[in-house]
């Protein structure tokens, strides 16, 4: 992988006025999965901000660009004399929407735009181990800083993708940390409705599964502190309805589990009360296939909403089968650097 990783950059020809390479004798150059502009990626990627290495070409999302996206025309690129280092990503399939259509974020702030052609790039490598190797390479992580005005907490992220026999794996998890700000001086409680505007409180761990959060409460009696909270969650199975539930912190720490029966995701939320904060997890486990094709079953279920779903057994759902796998990964790549 040593020749995969850029040297410092030098004008070239034939590179759409970039300093390095978008297209060459190995094909074309995509991005890091948190790269979506030219000075964009992840605390892993791009901790400074700098201009990095980017394809234009390759698309952030699934959108259609907008009016104005198509009013404003050509992207401005920065002057780059410096460019953030990144191992490139290079691919010689055919460049197409199922090739480079990125799986859907789980919260809108968060960049992970992981398509087919790193999946490929990672199965593709010459041993296990480089397999390994390249799968920790598009790993993020990173804190999307909040704004207190809206009562938006910062959200800590991490990307974690593996390769672990012949499946690709993937593992996401989201944490918000809520603070007590302001309270009734008569009873003492502090009640926030985070309903609207609604995309800011909602999270998708896959095309069938969103969580909504629409309110929590701290209440102060004696000076001690309990806390509560509220979401719903809407599923796709015969059609879209919402489960409702309620948290209270007096009753000890909640775990729930959202685990998908459409495609291979695991999901789950856990909620607990921690030094008089309100402390939220949103872990995501993924089992994107095999690789071998863009068309990979598993790979298209949790990519595109309107795909054939990948049915899952009720004995698959109630073992939390993926994360299962996912945890196996984990245990088996510590194990191999503990030797």
């Amino acid at each position: 992988m040593s020749n995969e990783l850029e040297k410092s950059p030098v004008p070239c020809s034939g590179c759409f006025g970039f300093p390095f390479k978008v297209e060459g004798s190995q094909g074309w150059a995509g991005n890091q999965p948190c790269v979506h502009g030219p000075t964009e990626g992840c605390s892993r990627h791009n901790p400074k901000g700098l201009p990095i290495a980017w394809n234009k070409r390759i698309p952030s999302d699934k959108k259609k660009p907008g009016f104005f996206e198509r009013l404003r025309g050509k992207i401005n690129i920065p002057v780059y004399d410096e460019v953030q280092k990144s191992t490139r990503i290079w691919s010689s399939l055919h460049l197409d929407h199922s090739i480079v259509d990125p799986l859907d974020p789980i919260h809108k702030s968060i960049h992970y735009a992981l398509a087919y052609y790193h999946l490929n790039w990672v199965r593709s490598a010459a041993s296990p181990e480089s397999q390994k190797a390249r799968a920790y390479v598009i790993s993020c992580n990173g804190t999307v800083v909040g704004d207190a005005n809206k009562h938006w907490p910062d959200i800590e992220y991490c990307n974690r993708p593996y390769w672990h026999k012949n499946s690709f794996l993937l593992k996401q998890v989201i944490k918000l940390t809520i603070e007590p700000k302001k309270r009734d001086p008569v009873f003492g409680r502090e009640s926030v409705y985070v309903g609207w505007p609604g995309d800011g409180w909602t999270f998708q761990p896959c095309p069938h599964v969103q969580h909504h959060f629409r309110e929590y409460q701290f209440t102060e009696t004696r000076g001690l502190m309990r806390a509560s909270m509220s979401f719903s969650t809407k599923r796709c199975f015969a059609g879209p309805f919402n489960e409702h539930t309620r948290w209270q912190s007096i009753c000890g720490p909640s775990e729930t589990s959202w685990n998908c029966q459409h495609c291979c995701t695991d999901n789950w939320v856990q909620l607990n009360f921690t030094e008089n904060k309100i402390v939220v997890y949103i872990s995501t486990w993924k089992d994107l296939g095999s690789a071998k094709t863009a068309y990979d079953g598993k790979w298209l279920a949790a990519l595109r909403p309107k795909a054939a779903k990948w049915k899952r057994s009720r004995a698959e759902l109630n073992k939390h089968s993926v994360r299962a796998t996912v945890l196996d990964a984990e245990k088996e790549l510590k194990s191999s650097r503990a030797k």
